[in-house]
């Protein structure tokens, strides 16, 4: 009798365990900081993917299964990539960023731009960076405007979001 208890305690924690393990993986998601830099003059945008996530899913588009953000040119494809699937707009049209570039930090791949100036009142802001690899992506965009940091989140089929700076 004591071995059934001891059994069914042992299966039921074998379950718990791979429930746990299953709960805790990853979704793929992005997180982009666009920020005014006083002393250059310029708006950073910096762009943080999982390194994982972006080599398999832009290795995927772009048909070049051997992508790595170990090399320069992996980094540089993910970058180029990054850069035609996020976009800021004003009321008079998109706004021209520069890549600047990439690099690999621990298990991410951060992509920089920039953009002359600070940003215009009413923005209006389109992130498709792996939505079209990963139909559960989510990109998140904080944007620091003053002393606060408000969240746009791109999801599903999300497009356009709108956000007008307070500073």
């Amino acid at each position: 009798m004591a071995i059934g208890i001891w059994h069914r305690a042992t299966v039921a924690v074998a379950v718990l365990a791979i429930a746990l393990t299953a709960s805790a993986h990853r979704e793929p998601g992005s997180l982009t900081s666009i920020e005014w830099n006083e002393a250059s003059g310029m708006t950073e945008i910096i762009h943080r993917l999982h390194s994982h996530d972006a080599e398999l899913g832009i290795g995927a588009i772009l048909d070049r299964p051997d992508l790595s953000a170990l090399d320069l040119a992996g980094r540089a494809y993910i970058a180029l990539y990054v850069e035609e699937r996020f976009h800021i707009a004003s009321e008079d049209g998109e706004l021209e960023l520069s890549l600047i570039g990439a690099e690999l930090e621990g298990d991410h791949v951060l992509i920089y731009q920039e953009y002359a100036g600070r940003l215009p009142r009413n923005l209006r802001i389109r992130d498709d960076i792996l939505r079209d690899a990963y139909p559960a992506q989510i990109n998140q965009v904080n944007i620091k405007d003053g002393d606060a940091t408000h969240s746009l989140v791109f999801a599903d089929g999300d497009k356009w979001r709108s956000y007008e700076m307070t500073q």
